[in-house]
């Protein structure tokens, strides 16, 4: 592949003697990775079941390399068990040590790699994960779907509009920026031809405009994490210190093995030749002052009897559940749903009140797989398990019920039997086993 000389010139002078090893880094494949989602499998259960070869990564305790086969076809993908996550990635959601409470946003957040591990980090807190781009938003929806997060809002918005919105409201807020991408060129030359040497300028300007609504939404002593997936000290360093003098933080330390930032020791630099992984950026900061945004008034949200009745007789679950825009959904914390906010999700949606009665929606059998009265697990090398996911029909003694299908314990979808028939309900967009 054809390196930009005016590239290559800057990486030789950030890395000096190291730039050499660096240069045939970019050469080396990518590497793969997963994250095991642990909302539906524990990690030990996972290393335990899994039939194909992994190895751990020190720096995240559910994070394992994996060879260069495509998994996205394996039946405990389809389960949401893992997510295929690109290994440095995973270190910025470990910048910060998470109580499991806390209220965070998550600005930028497609295709949905730290939204999911930080969904799993806050099991009794609750996550606004948005992304600005309406395909990209879609395809973050399908991904906290498959992974059945209970604690997920997703909204498609601008960041000035969360600001309005949610003004002192998160304890955390991620800004995973978009950025000039330097540390994605192996991905494809697409990424390398879309590089010129005033891109980094031109993204910088960008990232101090988000970081300024993320400021916003911070509560005072509210913790922003920083990332971007480059080398540019303009869209790293410099956008870091300028933020943080600007807006009154604190630049926290980073604890991890990897190479510390230029003239600012507290943050990290993921490099290709000293890591198994992409290039990655990483800071952590602590707001100090206190701005006394307002916030937006909450959405009033309805509720049927129809609906709580039917998700109450299929699993029990009683609390929570809210009628928004013609869905019911099962929402996390309703103080969060905020009046002007375009969102996807309000948090696991759950169906809608049809003429016949209540049509479940793929996300309650993700979701709530584990609590139907009625399920049916099978493991993932079963001939059954793989005829469901091709949208079979199964031979099973059950009454008549709607019912969830686990594939090693994971809830991958649902199922209905009527008069002795089974009717598969897992979606025929996924149907690509």
């Amino acid at each position: 592949m054809k390196w930009d000389n005016a590239f290559l010139q800057r990486m030789e002078a950030l890395l000096g003697e190291k730039y050499d090893d660096f240069l045939a880094s970019l050469d080396r494949p990518q590497e793969k990775a997963l994250y095991v989602n642990e909302n539906k499998i524990s990690v030990e259960r996972f290393c335990e079941i899994v039939d194909f070869h992994i190895s751990p990564i020190s720096y995240e305790k559910a994070g394992f390399y994996i060879d260069n086969e495509k998994k996205g076809r394996h039946p405990l993908h389809h389960a949401g068990a893992f997510y295929i996550q690109e290994p440095s990635a995973m270190f910025t959601v470990n910048a910060l040590k998470f109580r499991g409470n806390e209220k965070v946003l998550d600005m930028c957040s497609a295709p949905g790699g730290k939204s999911i591990q930080i969904a799993n980090r806050i099991p009794d807190g609750v996550l606004v994960s948005n992304e600005i781009v309406k395909s990209r938003s879609e395809i973050l929806y399908s991904n906290i779907e498959r992974m059945g997060l209970k604690n997920v809002i997703i909204s498609n918005d601008t960041p000035e509009n969360i600001s309005k919105a949610y003004g002192d409201s998160f304890d955390v807020c991620l800004v995973d920026a978009p950025c000039s991408g330097e540390g994605m060129f192996r991905r494809g030359e697409k990424v390398v031809e879309e590089w010129n040497e005033n891109l980094p300028k031109m993204c910088a300007e960008r990232q101090m405009d988000i970081l300024s609504n993320a400021d916003k939404v911070l509560k005072k002593g509210g913790c922003l994490i920083y990332s971007t997936c480059t080398y540019s000290i303009e869209e790293n360093e410099a956008v870091v210190k300028e933020f943080a003098k600007r807006f009154d933080y604190e630049i926290l330390n980073i604890e991890a093995p990897f190479s510390r930032g230029v003239d600012l020791p507290e943050v990290v630099r993921l490099y290709p030749h000293e890591n198994k992984g992409e290039g990655q950026f990483v800071a952590l900061m602590k707001k100090r002052g206190e701005n006394n945004n307002p916030t937006t008034p909450i959405v009033k949200l309805g509720n049927s009897k129809i609906t709580n009745d039917f998700i109450y007789d299929v699993t029990g679950v009683k609390e929570n559940i809210f009628e928004y825009k013609g869905d019911s959904y099962f929402v996390p914390d309703k103080s969060m749903i905020k009046k002007g906010v375009n969102y996807v999700s309000i948090g696991v949606r759950l169906g809608c009140v049809e003429s016949y009665g209540f049509d479940p929606h793929h996300y309650l059998f993700t979701a709530f797989g584990k609590e139907f009265v009625h399920n049916l697990d099978l493991a993932h090398t079963s001939d059954e398990a793989k005829r469901y996911l091709r949208g079979e029909t199964l031979d099973v003694d059950l009454p008549d019920c709607f019912g969830a299908l686990l594939i090693d314990g994971c809830p991958v979808g649902g199922f209905k039997m009527s008069k002795g028939k089974f009717k598969n309900y897992y979606p025929k967009g996924l149907r690509n086993f």
